[in-house]
């Protein structure tokens, strides 16, 4: 299917581990790599640019625990770089840093097309939208000072694109387990997960208001956990979970008794559920706790909900299950090659079509193959 949405790439340099990244991930895609490559940075280049945008450089710096944010092999007069391309929206970023931190005001650009549209030096205590000099806001980064104006609705796809970023990471199990009322408020699922249970009572309550995404995730995590869930329900905003067969309504356990690969598949569900057609998701290491069925069926899933919704969805990972379930879609597999001048490469670019026919993508990954650490008398 042709995407409905501009395609959108992700450019950075000299942050972390990540030397030069350049990006266009669509559809579902799997990033690979050895241990402190880059998955995890790669998708604090998201969560940074997303909580940059919504909420200010500060709470940008916070959310990627902001310490030795440039890469250690570089200059200190280098600044860090960040890009966003948006269809013909480009949003360039460049940040002085110490090892410790910011070490003043970050430089700023947005293009639309090849016109330079605002401009903040770094250093500099004012910006610019074409001719007039702005004094800079202590928390809002320029260009969402110029979306708060409400003067340029050109830069909607931009500001979407960000506004519906999502990074999974690390889910607050302890939190998702806790009987508590939901409030049911939520529309979305916190980048914690811890919100769950108030997202669903919202979802099952207005099923026509949200679409049916409710039942969307039932039915998905039936698939995926055929013996543990045939729905959720709400008593008094108290959550239980009914199993197969259940006929009667004390037979509902409260979240503590589920089994946390069960919650950790609801979680994935409600939070790829709840993303905006045309957006992005990212989740780390998405088979944590998860039997290979429920991996496969899961994403199976997400596969079927980004076709339907113009979704792009990420996921890294270490797991033989999952990159085996990517056999036949080599291309949608990506590696952080550490002798690569930019990353992350396509599988298809760094093999041919008879390599990679040779086995399966999990049992090349096993045998060191690709994406592998270097090791003495090991070659890949």
């Amino acid at each position: 299917m042709l995407r409905a949405v501009p395609e959108n790439t992700i450019r950075a340099r000299h942050f972390r581990r990540l030397g030069r990244l350049e990006w266009s991930p669509s559809g579902v895609c799997l990033l690979c790599g050895p241990n402190g490559s880059g998955k995890t940075t790669t998708l604090d280049v998201l969560l940074f640019l997303r909580t940059l945008f919504e909420r200010g450089h500060e709470s940008a710096f916070t959310a990627v625990s902001g310490q030795y944010f440039r890469s250690l092999d570089v200059s200190a007069d280098e600044p860090v770089e960040f890009e966003l391309v948006v269809g013909d929206l480009r949003w360039r970023l460049l940040f002085p840093v110490s090892l410790l931190g910011a070490r003043g005001h970050f430089g700023e650009e947005l293009y639309r097309g090849d016109e330079l549209m605002l401009r903040a030096g770094m250093f500099d205590e004012t910006w610019h939208l074409g001719s007039e000099a702005h004094p800079r806001d202590e928390v809002r980064c320029c260009a969402r000072v110029l979306w708060d104006r409400d003067e340029a609705p050109w830069m909607k796809p931009l500001a979407d694109v960000l506004a519906g970023l999502r990074v999974y990471k690390s889910y607050w199990l302890n939190q998702v387990q806790r009987q508590e009322q939901a409030p049911g408020r939520d529309s979305y699922l916190a980048s914690n997960g811890r919100n769950l249970w108030s997202v669903l009572a919202n979802w099952k309550g207005s099923p026509t208001r949200y679409q049916g995404q409710f039942e969307w995730v039932m039915a998905a995590a039936r698939e995926a956990f055929p013996d543990l869930i045939s729905t959720v329900e709400f008593d008094r905003g108290l959550p239980y979970l009914y199993a197969p067969g259940a006929t009667e309504a004390d037979q509902g356990l409260p979240p503590s008794r589920a089994a946390e690969g069960l919650l950790t598949g609801l979680l994935h569900l409600t939070a790829v559920a709840g993303a905006k057609s045309g957006s992005i998701v990212a989740f780390d290491e998405m088979e944590n706790q998860l039997h290979p069925h429920a991996i496969r069926s899961l994403l199976s899933a997400m596969r079927r909900r980004a076709e339907e919704h113009d979704l792009t969805i990420i996921l890294t990972t270490h797991s033989p299950v999952v990159l085996n379930s990517f056999r036949d879609e080599p291309g949608q597999v990506y590696v952080l090659d550490r002798a690569a001048p930019t990353v992350p490469v396509a599988m298809t670019d760094l093999h041919s079509e008879e390599w990679l026919a040779q086995a399966k993508l999990g049992t090349l990954y096993e045998r060191l193959a690709f994406a592998a650490p270097p090791i003495d008398g090991i070659e890949p």
